[in-house]
C-alpha cells in the first residue's frame, strides 16, 4: 500500500510540475511577423475572439483562403459576414466554414482535407494561447509535412506575465494540460 501511495504522490507531483512548465511555455498572443502561409485556419471557441483574429489576419493579406473549423450549426454565414472587416468579395469567395469538427482532432482532420483540396502546405493556425499546444500536436499528427505557424489569441485566462488570473483559469488550464498530454500520447500511437 505504501508503494502505491508513493507512486500516486510521484505522479501527482510530476503532473503538477508538468502543468507549471506547460503554463510557462504557452505562446504569447499576437505573435509578430506571421508568415504569409497558403491558408489561415481558425479552430473555433473562445467567444468569437479566435474568429475575429483569423478574419483580421486574412483580410490583412495573410493566406489565400480562410478556414473556420468547428463552426456551431446555428451560426450562419451571414452572422459571420457581420464580423468581417475586409472586402466583401474576399469573404464571399475565400472564407470556408467547417461545421463537422466537434473536437480539436476533428479540427485537424477537417484542416487536412481542406489543405489537401487546395494543395496548401503552409498554414497559419489561429486558436487561443492555452489551446495552441494541443492544436499543434493534433494537427501535426494528421499533417506531419505541413509548415504550421502559430497565431495565438488571448483567452483572458493569463495575465500579461503569463500567470493564471483566477481559480477558474487554473482549472481551465489544468484541464487543457491533461487533454494535451492525451493528445501527445494519441499522436505517438
Amino acid at each position: 500500500m505504501r508503494r502505491l501511495l508513493s507512486g500516486l504522490l510521484f505522479l501527482a507531483l510530476a503532473w503538477t510540475g508538468g502543468l507549471l512548465v506547460f503554463i510557462g511555455q504557452l505562446p504569447r498572443p499576437g505573435a509578430e511577423g506571421v508568415a504569409a502561409g497558403h491558408g489561415v485556419a481558425v479552430y473555433t471557441g473562445g467567444g468569437g475572439k479566435r474568429i475575429e483574429a483569423g478574419m483580421a489576419l486574412f483580410a490583412g493579406g495573410t493566406g489565400r483562403r480562410l478556414l473556420i473549423s468547428g463552426v456551431h450549426p446555428d451560426t450562419t454565414r451571414a452572422r459571420l459576414a457581420q464580423m468581417w472587416r475586409g472586402p466583401r468579395g474576399q469573404f464571399d469567395c475565400c472564407v470556408d466554414l467547417d461545421r463537422n469538427a466537434l473536437s480539436t482532432d476533428g479540427n485537424a482532420k477537417e484542416l487536412k482535407a481542406w489543405a489537401d483540396a487546395h494543395a496548401y502546405e503552409q498554414i497559419v493556425l489561429v486558436t487561443s494561447e492555452y489551446h495552441m499546444p494541443r492544436a499543434i500536436a493534433a494537427t501535426r499528427a494528421r499533417m506531419p509535412e505541413a509548415r504550421l505557424t502559430a497565431y495565438p489569441v488571448s483567452s483572458g485566462y493569463l495575465d500579461d506575465d503569463g500567470r493564471p488570473v483566477s481559480l477558474e483559469a487554473w482549472e481551465k488550464l489544468a484541464g487543457e494540460y491533461s487533454k494535451y498530454l492525451l493528445a501527445r500520447v494519441k499522436a505517438v500511437f
